[in-house]
């Protein structure tokens, strides 16, 4: 296996632990980070991961066009269980 399966494994097992508030803030500090070069995509992937195991709806940060998904690379909050850009208000 892999050194990057390893990582992505051991992250999702241990963001597993944290509260959805750290999840999001983590998740912000990587988005607004330039400095964590080929590991944030790992790091990130783990988080999102994680919220979703929390029952937290991704779809709004989520595109999926002719089999392909795409995830937005934003900042967000969390609004009616689900992970919202920054910026962008949901109608109820």
């Amino acid at each position: 296996m892999s050194t990057a399966f390893h990582l992505s494994a051991h992250l999702q097992e241990q963001f597993n632990n944290y509260s959805i508030p750290e999840l999001i803030t983590f998740n912000n500090d990587i988005v607004e980070s330039k400095g964590w070069g080929a590991s944030r995509s790992t790091f990130r992937n783990a988080i999102l991961k994680a919220l979703a195991k929390k029952g937290i709806d991704l779809s709004p940060i989520i595109s999926k066009e002719d089999g392909f998904s795409s995830i937005q690379i934003v900042k967000v909050r969390l609004e009616n269980n689900a992970l919202v850009p920054l910026g962008v208000m949901r109608s109820a």
